[in-house]
C-alpha cells in the first residue's frame, strides 16, 4: 500500500508522467550558464594568450643557447643577418627561403642544427598565426619570410648619423667582395642589448605598433634594423627578446625604439 502511494505521488496527476522543468526553469539554467561562460571564456582566453607567450619565449631562449653555441664554435663571431638584400651566405643565421631546391631547409640552420629541437616551429610564436601580409610582400625568388624573430643588424649602412664605420652589428655581413667579421666581444652590456627581436607578422593593431601607418611594417627577412622596423606588440603590447649574452625575456615593444638598447657599441 505503501509502494503505491509513493509511485503516485511521484508521477503528475494529469498525464501519469514524472515532472518536468517548466519554461521558466529551464530559462533560469540557460541564463546561469550563459552568465557562467560569458565569465569564464575571458579568462580561459588570457590563459591561452599567456600560454602562447610562455612558449614564444621558450622558442627565444632554445634559439639564444644555440646562438651561443654557434659563437663559441665560431671564434666569438656571430652568424650573418640572413637579409633578402645580401642574397644567401652558409653563415646566415637562419635558411628562411622557402625554394629549398636552391636553398637548405630551415632545420639545417647553423644555430639550431645542433639542437635536438630543431624545427621550423622553433623560430614562429604560437600567436603569430596569419602569413596574408608576408605572401603580399613576398619576393618571387626568395618567397614569404614565414618566421617571428630576426637577428639585430645595423649592418654598415643603415646609421650614417652614427658616424661610425664598418660593421656596426649585431650580426656578420657578408657581401659578394668581402666578409665584415662581428664579434661577440664588440658587444657592451650584452645583457641590454637585443640581439634576437620579435617583429610584426601582420599589420593588424595589436600586432603591429605601426599598424596606423599605410606603409606599416611586417617582418620580411632575418634583419631587425632597430630604429625602422618595430618590436611586435602581440603580447598585449609586449614581445619577447633574446638579449646579447644569452637571456630572453618579455620588453614593451617601445624598448626597441631606443638604439641604446640595441646598438653593440653603447
Amino acid at each position: 500500500m505503501q509502494k503505491a502511494v509513493k509511485m503516485k505521488i511521484a508521477m503528475n496527476s494529469d498525464t501519469g508522467r514524472p515532472p518536468a522543468f517548466t519554461l521558466i526553469e529551464l530559462l533560469v539554467v540557460i541564463a546561469i550558464i550563459a552568465i557562467l561562460a560569458a565569465l569564464l571564456l575571458p579568462v580561459l582566453g588570457a590563459a591561452k594568450a599567456k600560454a602562447s607567450q610562455t612558449a614564444c619565449l621558450s622558442n627565444q631562449k632554445q634559439l639564444g643557447l644555440g646562438m651561443m653555441m654557434y659563437i663559441d664554435d665560431n671564434s666569438d663571431a656571430f652568424p650573418g643577418m640572413a637579409s633578402q638584400h645580401s642574397g644567401f651566405n652558409r653563415a646566415d643565421w637562419i635558411y628562411w627561403r622557402t625554394n629549398t631546391a636552391l636553398y637548405p631547409s630551415i632545420e639545417k640552420s647553423p644555430i639550431v642544427s645542433h639542437l635536438a629541437s630543431a624545427n621550423r616551429s622553433l623560430f614562429r610564436c604560437p600567436l603569430d598565426q596569419s602569413d596574408a601580409d608576408r605572401l603580399a610582400q613576398a619576393d618571387s625568388i626568395d618567397g614569404p619570410y614565414l618566421y617571428s624573430y630576426s637577428l639585430t643588424g645595423y649592418g654598415t649602412d643603415s646609421h650614417p648619423e652614427l658616424d661610425m664605420e664598418g660593421n656596426l652589428g649585431m650580426s656578420s655581413v657578408f657581401t659578394a667582395d668581402e666578409a665584415y667579421i662581428f664579434k661577440q666581444t664588440s658587444v657592451r652590456n650584452p645583457s641590454l642589448k637585443i640581439m634576437l627581436a620579435e617583429e610584426p607578422g601582420t599589420k593588424n593593431s595589436s600586432d603591429n605598433p605601426a599598424s596606423a601607418s599605410p606603409n606599416a611594417f611586417v617582418i620580411n627577412d632575418g634583419r631587425w634594423v632597430p630604429g625602422t622596423d618595430p618590436l611586435t606588440s602581440r603580447h598585449g603590447g609586449w614581445a619577447n627578446v633574446t638579449f646579447a649574452e644569452g637571456h630572453a625575456e618579455a620588453v614593451n615593444w617601445k624598448f626597441g625604439n631606443n638604439l641604446t638598447n640595441s646598438l653593440p657599441e653603447l
